[in-house]
């Protein structure tokens, strides 16, 4: 008898988001190891997916088994000679793409926190039976994932599914409801884009603009993957949220409705991509380059995941800020922005990274290593220490590629050369600075190495000048400026804050920054300037009210204590980048994809 792994899934109760599992094998051991994965591939925090099991009991046809739990995500099941079944409950209601939701409008699986592992039997067939709700008005849902359907299973329709092994099959998002279709080809691979709700855009165009980017990245690699027989960009639109998770034949997307593009009847005829569709738009870009870089090509560390526990990699630069370098780059290389657009969305990329003390206080392979308990856990703090391995390596591809174009290279041909070099055994740590050495540049082989493990600031405005662009910097004017021009100087104190109950909260104090100086905390209320309330309306006012440089008293709440400080209304000394062309042939050559 073969031996296979079988779940059944029932979206049993939508109100309560709880849905029933039926684990289903024959035992090779008198005991097996029942484990529940810790984190999802390609979100680098333990997510503890086991706290979600309300229930869990095991049997076959004698009675009752034993099942004991060994930790947080584990149990040993004692077996007889007869086939096991293990019901368990889980809880779905995390508004992520990296676990389970479940309302009357969709469900979204991820096997990683759904489907427990068989210890022995990983990497056997692993069988599921998706049941749609029998209850209510569900008779429109269908189901769309990258799972292998079984034969008697319709297309698009519960029923049964397949993966090759465990992790093909925790790899295999499942999105379940009402959704609109739409498909294209690449390379004769089938792409699907499928569109959560009912929703007024246009999809016709989305699907062409998806289809010019997937395009643009496959050049950029020589060709899809080998192994690649269709692709799925799994949309959930929902009232808030914005995110991506790559999985190595789909992806699970979720964003707002508004960044959808208008229908055609309403946008007329405007064509220019608006801010929120750009950002839908290069999310998808950087979901599907990671269909080479990080599913396929990875750390070799990632070889095989340790999904129990953390497992470290200074490489997350990398991979994701390469892919982050390389999603909005596809955008105006496939012709949907300009190139001013692709300046402007560079000049907010740069004031992200450099506008933050953290700048040069945290290394690139630190920030990767201690994604876990750094990056992915962000506190108040989080300015002054973290750098964003995301943001800041996006922009050491970019100084990589300046220094390259600028010796008649390009970082395209560092990636394509990775890409060839290192699959499918996995990149070590120092897979970049032995690639360029072997490709003739051993001293930006140093430099990088330079760049990577030192906690420093990129030397952007060299970078940017053999790319055609002068790179200049003016204050930051208030806490959300990223860019744009501006003709008048005013305060910044340094800070974040939200309105609270009708009071400004401080969120965040900028190191070195005149909050900073004058003693302000994280959590004081600020009440009054200068004896005049502070309100929505009035505290951009008062600030403007007083001569830059000046020292007036600040009234706040610090608990339940009142106090006053006095504070200088410096102009900021954060900064917000500006770019300007100064040689638009070179800047031009630079946008395009090598040959």
């Amino acid at each position: 008898m073969t031996k296979s792994v079988f779940y059944q899934i029932d979206i049993a109760d939508i109100a309560g988001h709880i849905i029933e599992i039926s684990l289903h094998f024959t035992p090779t051991e008198k005991q097996h190891s029942l484990t529940l994965p810790a984190w999802i591939p390609g979100s680098y925090m333990i997510r503890d997916f086991a706290r979600n099991i309300t229930s869990i009991s095991a049997g076959d046809s004698e009675g009752a088994l034993q099942l004991q739990q060994t930790d947080k995500q584990s149990w040993q099941l004692s077996c007889r000679q007869h086939r096991v079944t293990v019901r368990y409950r889980v809880y779905a209601y995390d508004l992520s793409v990296r676990a389970a939701y479940v309302d009357d409008e969709i469900a979204i699986l991820n096997p990683a926190c759904l489907c427990l592992a068989v210890s022995g039997l990983q990497q056997h067939l692993h069988k599921l039976e998706l049941i749609k709700p029998s209850s209510g008005n569900y008779q429109h849902w269908r189901l769309a994932t990258s799972l292998t359907p079984a034969a008697d299973t319709a297309w698009l329709d519960f029923g049964g599914y397949s993966a090759k092994n465990y992790a093909e099959l925790i790899d295999a998002p499942v999105l379940a409801g009402v959704f609109s279709l739409s498909e294209f080809s690449i390379d004769a691979i089938p792409h699907y884009l499928v569109i959560s709700g009912d929703n007024q855009t246009d999809q016709a165009r989305f699907t062409a603009d998806l289809s010019r980017i997937c395009q643009t990245q496959k050049q950029l690699f020589g060709g899809l993957p080998t192994d690649l027989t269709r692709y799925w960009f799994l949309l959930w639109i929902s009232e808030d949220g914005y995110g991506g998770l790559e999985h190595k034949d789909a992806t699970l997307l979720l964003s707002n409705r508004k960044a959808l593009p208008l229908p055609a009847h309403s946008a007329g005829t405007v064509t220019e991509i608006n801010e929120h569709y750009q950002d839908l738009l290069a999310l998808c870009s950087h979901e599907y380059f990671h269909t080479w870089w990080v599913k396929r090509l990875k750390p070799q560390c990632f070889a095989s995941y340790q999904l129990n526990t953390e497992q470290y990699t200074p490489q997350l630069w990398l991979y994701e800020g390469f892919t982050s370098y390389y999603d909005d780059l596809a955008l105006v290389r496939s012709g949907l922005i300009s190139q001013q657009r692709y300046i402007t969305t560079l000049e907010k990329l740069i004031s992200r990274v450099t506008r933050n003390p953290s700048n040069d206080k945290q290394s690139l392979t630190d920030s990767s290593f201690n994604a876990w308990t750094k990056f992915y856990k962000q506190d108040e703090n989080a300015p002054n220490a973290v750098v964003s391995y995301y943001a800041k390596g996006a922009l050491l591809a970019l100084c990589l590629h300046s220094e390259l174009a600028a010796a008649g290279s390009s970082l395209d041909n560092v990636v394509a050369q990775l890409w060839q070099s290192y699959l499918p055994g996995g990149t070590p740590d120092n897979a970049l600075q032995l690639t360029l050495q072997n490709m003739g540049f051993a001293e930006l082989a140093a430099q990088c190495d330079n760049w990577l493990h030192n906690a420093q600031a990129l030397p952007l405005p060299s970078a940017l000048s053999k790319l055609g662009l002068h790179l200049s910097f003016r204050p930051m004017q208030h806490s959300d400026d990223l860019g744009g021009e501006v003709t008048t100087e005013v305060a910044f104190i340094g800070i974040q804050s939200k309105w609270h109950n009708g009071l400004l909260q401080v969120t965040q104090v900028y190191h070195g920054s005149s909050a900073h100086q004058a003693g302000i905390m994280v959590a004081d209320q600020l009440l009054a300037l200068d004896g005049r309330k502070i309100t929505a309306s009035t505290w951009p006012e008062l600030l403007q009210r007083h001569p830059l440089n000046s020292t007036v008293q600040l009234s706040l709440f610090r608990k339940d204590r009142l106090l006053q400080t006095s504070i200088t209304l410096a102009v900021a000394t954060q900064q917000v980048a500006v770019l300007t062309v100064t040689d638009p042939g070179l800047c031009q050559q630079w946008l395009v994809a090598s040959d």
